[in-house]
C-alpha cells in the first residue's frame, strides 16, 4: 500500500503545501483521504479524480474538506458523475454542509456524483483492496481517525521507484485531527505506522479545551500503540519540522519521519 502525501498545512494553505489531503494506493484502488484545500490540484499531480474509489473525510473543518466543492464541481464538468458516483465517506451531516455552501441547482447534484456514506461512532467498510475501520477521537466536533489494511496486497512485493519504505504489516492508521484519547490508541494498536498530527506547539492550559497534539503527544500515543514508525504531519504553525521530529522522539524510541509535500511511502 502507497501513501501519497498530498498536503499537510493548517489552517490555510501555503505556496508548495496544500491543506490535509492524502492518497492511498494498492494495486487498482485508489482512496483520497481528506480533501483540504489546494489538494484537488495535488492529486491531479498523481492521479485523476474519476481514478478514486472513495473519499474519506475525517471531519467537517475546512482544512480537511474544503477541495470537496471543487471536487464535485470537477465531476459535473468532466462528466464522471454521470457514469459512476464516487463514494463520500464522512462525519454526520457532511453533505448537508456542502449543500448549504452550494446552494440551489448545485446543491441538489450532490448526490448525483457522490455517494455518502456517513460515519457514526466505530465502522468499517471495505473499498476495492483497502479496509477501512474508523473510531472517534476528541477534536470537539464530530471527527474520526482511521486505520486502512491492504487485503489485497499482503505478501506481495510492493514498493517502487522513489518510494521511501516504512516497516510494513499491510496497515496504518491515522489520526486525523484529536487531542489525546484512548480511542487513537486503539485505533492503531494493529498497525505498525502512525501518521498523527501535532498541530499543538504547546499544550493548552489545564482546563482549556484540548482538540491537537504536540509532537510529545503523538509520540505518546505512538508509543503506547506500539507502532514501529511515526509519521508527523499537520504541524503547528511555527513548529519546525526538524523540531516536531527531536520533540516526538523523546516520547517515542522508533523510527520519526515527517510527512512532507509530495512524499510517497509503502506502508
Amino acid at each position: 500500500m502507497q501513501l501519497t502525501i498530498l498536503g499537510t498545512a493548517q489552517p490555510f494553505p501555503v505556496p508548495g503545501n496544500a491543506c490535509s489531503g492524502y492518497l492511498l494506493a494498492s494495486g487498482e484502488t485508489q482512496v483520497l483521504v481528506d480533501a483540504g484545500t489546494g489538494t484537488l490540484a495535488e492529486l491531479q499531480r498523481h492521479t485523476t479524480l474519476d481514478s478514486l474509489d472513495a473519499i474519506w473525510v475525517s471531519h467537517r473543518h475546512a482544512d480537511h474538506s474544503a477541495d470537496l466543492l471543487v471536487a464535485y464541481y470537477a465531476l459535473r464538468a468532466t462528466k464522471v458523475g454521470a457514469a459512476r458516483r464516487i463514494r463520500l465517506i464522512g462525519p454526520e451531516g457532511l453533505d448537508e454542509r456542502l449543500a448549504t455552501y452550494l446552494g440551489g441547482d448545485a446543491a441538489e447534484g450532490l448526490h448525483e456524483v457522490f455517494e455518502f456514506t456517513e460515519m457514526h461512532g466505530w465502522g468499517e467498510a471495505l473499498v476495492g483492496e483497502l479496509a477501512l475501520a474508523w473510531g472517534p477521537v476528541s477534536h470537539g466536533v464530530p471527527a474520526f481517525a482511521l486505520t486502512v489494511t491492504d487485503v489485497g496486497g499482503l505478501g506481495v512485493e510492493r514498493g517502487s521507484a522513489g518510494a521511501e519504505v516504512v516497516p510494513d504489516d499491510g496497515s496504518f492508521t491515522y489520526s486525523g485531527d484529536t487531542g489525546p484519547c484512548t480511542s487513537l490508541v486503539e485505533m492503531a494498536e494493529e498497525s505498525s505506522t502512525l501518521l498523527a498530527e501535532a498541530g499543538y506547539d504547546v499544550a493548552p492550559a489545564r482546563g482549556e479545551e484540548y482538540v491537537h497534539l504536540t509532537p510529545e503527544d503523538a509520540g505518546r500515543a505512538a508509543t503506547s500503540a506500539g507502532v514501529s514508525t511515526l509519521l508527523l504531519t499537520h504541524l503547528a504553525l511555527g513548529l519546525t519540522p526538524a523540531a516536531a521530529r527531536s520533540r516526538a522522539a523523546t516520547t517515542f524510541a522508533g523510527a520519526v519521519a515527517l510527512a512532507l509535500p509530495g512524499q510517497t511511502f509503502t506502508v
